[in-house]
């Protein structure tokens, strides 16, 4: 910070204020001597000087200019007064004095009180600015913050509506499914659809990472989906959907891979003909596997494979099972995981079994299960979908 080399000097006669003025010879400040106290006070308010010193016997002028001191917080003051008890010396630094010489005293003694004067108010000035700008920087931060809050809730608004109804039921099937983010927007992502009153489409997508990059991508899944669907209903194209989800995998890695967005991605994608309860599905690294009940048997789904966007023309096998009269399957995504008991993954993936096993295999039933709707902060994206028949 730069000094403010200006110093005024205050005192009772000229002979007093020359004195004090011959001990700065040789230095840098610019000194004015005031012998009318009042020409002084209207100075120290207009330039606010680097250092004030007050040479006043006790009266009410040197009391006035005390006071300026407790108020004008930058201009530091040195008062010098005669022999006095220690009482109004300590009263003086309670008023914000900066030094009190007590007389008498040597020109080395006054240097040294008017620098440190001015080096310790300097400090104090340059403090409060940084706080001042802190403060203004925290302001600034805070507004940011809350523009930041209002555009990731709109993001999630607009999210959440591309989500399928919930539950979704067409004839003896019923899907449903429940996302908990771990920011304002998910990675997590599902999508579902009946095409042709026949085949019921789906998938559970989970994008690596969280926040808005992860969430735009799966606006993209959303897109990809649709636009694949309009084409086969605008060519009504059954034998595509009795293959489905055959190359729909492929179809978005392609497009991720060409998009070139550093992100990659998980997948369950299946279809259900529900004219001949057949499911086929085909799982991209996805973790944990579905889970299947039929029966009172529970078990995992097979089915493996690499994740989407990492590796170029990379195929994903179709698994193809007959589904019985009734039965129910569970997908989630890896965030579960992450709150579920057990040290390793083949005993949460066990608590899973488990407590599918014990419920009504409805989305309210397992999620309460498995503590979803506890989750407070979730360190991931977590995402539950079920499908059933018979129930």
């Amino acid at each position: 910070m730069k000094k403010n080399g200006k110093l005024y000097i205050v005192a009772d006669n000229q002979q007093s204020c020359r004195e004090l003025e011959s001990y700065l010879a040789g230095t840098s400040w610019r000194v004015s001597c005031f012998d009318d106290p009042a020409a002084a006070i209207a100075a120290v308010e207009v330039d606010h000087p680097g250092v004030v010193v007050v040479d006043l016997p006790a009266s009410s002028v040197r009391s006035q200019l005390v006071e300026m001191a407790s108020m004008d917080m930058d201009v530091p003051y040195v008062v010098i007064v005669p022999e006095s008890d220690p009482r109004d010396v300590v009263e003086l630094f309670h008023q914000n004095v900066s030094d009190v010489l007590i007389k008498p005293f040597t020109s080395e003694r006054f240097c040294r009180a008017v620098e440190r004067a001015s080096s310790c108010k300097n400090l104090m000035v340059q403090n409060r600015l940084y706080r001042e700008q802190l403060e203004k920087a925290n302001r600034e931060l805070e507004e940011s913050l809350r523009i930041l809050e209002v555009d990731q809730m709109a993001g999630r608004q607009v999210q959440h509506s591309l989500l399928p109804v919930t539950p979704l039921f067409h004839g003896e099937y019923e899907i449903a499914h429940r996302i908990v983010p771990s920011l304002y927007l998910s990675g997590d992502f599902v999508g579902y659809n009946v095409i042709f009153d026949r085949y019921m489409v789906l998938y559970v997508a989970d994008v690596s990472g969280h926040g808005a990059s992860s969430a735009f991508l799966t606006v993209l899944l959303k897109f990809i989906l649709n636009r694949i669907l309009r084409r086969h209903i605008s060519r009504n194209d059954m034998a595509a959907m009795g293959k489905a989800p055959e190359g729909f995998i492929e179809h978005i890695n392609r497009q991720i891979m060409a998009l070139g967005l550093d992100k990659h991605l998980t997948m369950v994608s299946a279809s259900i003909d529900m004219e001949k309860n057949i499911l086929r599905y085909s799982v991209a690294a996805h973790m944990p596997t579905p889970v299947f009940v039929s029966n009172g048997d529970v078990r995992s789904l097979p089915g493996k494979g690499k994740p989407i966007g990492i590796f170029p023309d990379v195929s994903w096998d179709v698994q193809e099972i007959a589904l019985p009269e009734k039965f129910a399957m569970v997908i989630m995504s890896d965030g579960v995981l992450e709150f579920l008991p057990g040290s390793s993954y083949r005993e949460k993936e066990q608590f899973i079994a488990d407590t599918v096993a014990a419920s009504d295999t409805s989305i309210e039933s397992i999620c309460e299960g498995l503590g979803v709707d506890q989750v407070k902060d979730a360190p991931d994206d977590v995402t539950v979908l079920t499908i059933r028949r018979g129930y």
